[in-house]
This record gives structure tokens, sequence and C-alpha cells, in this order.
């Protein structure tokens, strides 16, 4: 609807070139005015919000972003009460992002009916999208970062939804989040590592906090091993994104934070055919509970003025510390 909208005012020349803004409104029956609007004639894709003028914050607060703009503005046939919160595309590389952003900002405000909760969703909503920009830019994720989302829903999948049903095995999910370990059920934790071709000796530890127990009743380190191939036969990031929809979609409030998690991942539903490429099928999977004498560097026995520490374990000295799915299972629901 929203490129449809956005291509139908390109196309408008009813202007002849003078300079002018074209608005449409969306959501008709929706107590707040929100419009796709366009400016002419560069035409530049906008999205406004009408509000009191008495109810817009600092203008100083507001988010700057790279690819779009935010700015308030005023119309002369509108009472000088009234000012507009603008999003405007200042760089057209971020197309497709600027229409995903609108379209989840419209997604977002339309069950609100209060003004000032409009404008902090609004620009929650902008902020939100501002960071996904800093972090992944409008590329998408690299193949490193794909498999590694892949290996959290390949257990999210296997594990945790079925062991903690759909709410909180969703709620379990803390990779997006930037939590020390991928998954965190009261005071169970577990770290997801993902290894293709040769590197499936070693396990990469990103800093001292990974494999930290500190807090926690018991801490578990899923190894998971894949073959991954340009074709043929396995399973693509795109395809495990939309079963792992379909087995959640009874719960719409889970279904939104999974999406959600998967914006803050990098991933977006629209940006899917580009992870179509990549087939991953597993080599070999294996659980270890991290404790006692297991290979790991932990934040309390550094030295003074040491952090950031990557480092990596071999995959043959933790095999000891392998744990058996149905034992993985009872601590899990033991918690329950």
């Amino acid at each position: 609807m929203i490129e449809e909208i956005w291509k139908s005012m390109e196309e408008d020349s009813v202007f002849n070139g003078e300079s002018c803004v074209l608005k449409r409104r969306v959501y008709s029956d929706f107590p707040f005015d929100l419009f796709l609007a366009m400016e002419k004639p560069e035409n530049s894709r906008l999205f406004l919000l009408k509000v009191s003028r008495s109810n817009i914050p600092n203008i100083n607060l507001l988010p700057r972003s790279r690819g779009f703009e935010l700015k308030v503005f005023t119309l002369p046939e509108y009472p000088e009460n009234y000012a507009f919160l603008e999003i405007k595309l200042i760089d057209l590389r971020f197309s497709d992002i600027f229409s995903i952003l609108v379209n989840d900002i419209l997604k977002n405000l339309n069950e609100i009916a209060e003004e000032r909760e409009l404008i902090k969703s609004f620009i929650e909503r902008i902020i939100k999208w501002q960071q996904f920009l800093e972090k992944y830019g409008n590329e998408g994720l690299s193949e490193k970062a794909q498999r590694g989302l892949y290996g959290e829903l390949w257990f999210l999948r296997k594990y945790m939804l079925p062991y903690l049903g759909i709410q909180e095995g969703i709620a379990s999910w803390k990779g997006p989040e930037g939590k020390p370990q991928d998954f965190q059920f009261l005071k169970l934790a577990v770290e997801v590592k993902t290894t293709v071709g040769k590197q499936h000796q070693k396990i990469s530890i990103s800093n001292e906090q990974q494999l930290d127990d500190t807090g926690l009743d018991r801490l578990f380190l899923e190894y998971l091993s894949l073959v991954e191939l340009n074709k043929g036969a396995g399973e693509t990031l795109q395809s495990i994104v939309e079963e792992i929809k379909k087995l959640i979609s009874s719960d719409l409030s889970s279904y939104r934070k999974f999406i959600d998690l998967l914006v803050e991942a990098g991933y977006l539903e629209e940006h899917g055919y580009k992870y179509s490429n990549f087939f991953y099928t597993v080599r070999s999977s294996n659980i270890f509970e991290v404790k006692d004498d297991f290979p790991r560097i932990i934040e309390y026995n550094l030295p003074h003025g040491v952090g950031d520490v990557h480092y990596s374990i071999c995959v043959a000295e933790c095999m000891r510390y392998k744990i058996e799915d149905i034992n993985f299972k009872s601590f899990v629901e033991a918690r329950k």
C-alpha cells in the first residue's frame, strides 16, 4: 500500500514543476492525522504526523539518523496551534528501508488513543530504526551474522519452544538484545556458537562474560557445526524464520515480539530474499554444561584493567562436559 501511494504521487504531474507537498491521509478512521507525503518537484518521500504544537518535544532532542531526517514544520492551511512531525528520506540508497520504517511506525501507532503517547511511540520507533541503521546499515547481514542468527533460531525451534512453550520460549531469546548469553530463562542460560567448514575444531568466544556463570544456577554452551552450501539440500535462514512464524502464529503477542527481535538481530522480513542463497545442514550438535574446570576465561580471573577478551577453545576439551538432550530438557523444565 505504501509503495503504491508514493509511486502514484511521483507520477502526479498536476503541479507542473511547482514546489509543493502532496499528502495522502492514511487510516481514515484513526483519531489522528497521519500522512504519506511527497515534496515536489524533487519527489522526496515524507511521512507526516499532525499534532498539537504544545505536545511536541524540544526539537534538539529529536533523533538524527542515516538516510532520513526528522524535523518539525507548519503549513499555512492549518491552525497555528498545530504542527507536523516529518520524517524525510534524504538518501535514495535507503528507499526500501524507509518504506519498511514507515510501515513499522504505522503498525505501532494504529492502536494509540492519546496524543502524547502517540508522539512518544513515534519517536521511540525512530530511535529504534536509527540504532538499526547505525549497526547494520542498508546492506543486511554478513554471511557470518547470517550463520550466527540461523544457529540461534535453530536452537530456539529445537529446544526452547518445545520445552518452554511459545510465550516463554520467545521471551527466553536474548541474543538480539545484547545480553551476555543468547538464551536466558530465570537463572539458566545458554550461549549458542555456530561454525562451518574447517572451523569446527574450535569455538570462538567473543568476550569474558559469555561463559561466566556468575549469578546463574546453570550455564550451557550449544555448539552447532553446519555444512553450508550455495544450493541443494538444506535449510535457509529465510525458511527457518518462516517456519518459526508458523509455529508461534497462535500467540499474537509472542509473534510480534519475535518479529521485533528479528529486527534487533538485523533481519528484516522484507529482505528475506537476501538470505535464501545459503543452505545449511547440521553436521553435529552438542550441548556442554559450563562448570568447574570447563576451558574458559571469566571476568573474575582477569587482571585489573584487562577486558574485551576474545579467545577460542578446543572442542575436544569440552567433550567431557557434554550432556544429553534429555538431561538438558529436565534442567529447563524444572524451572517452569
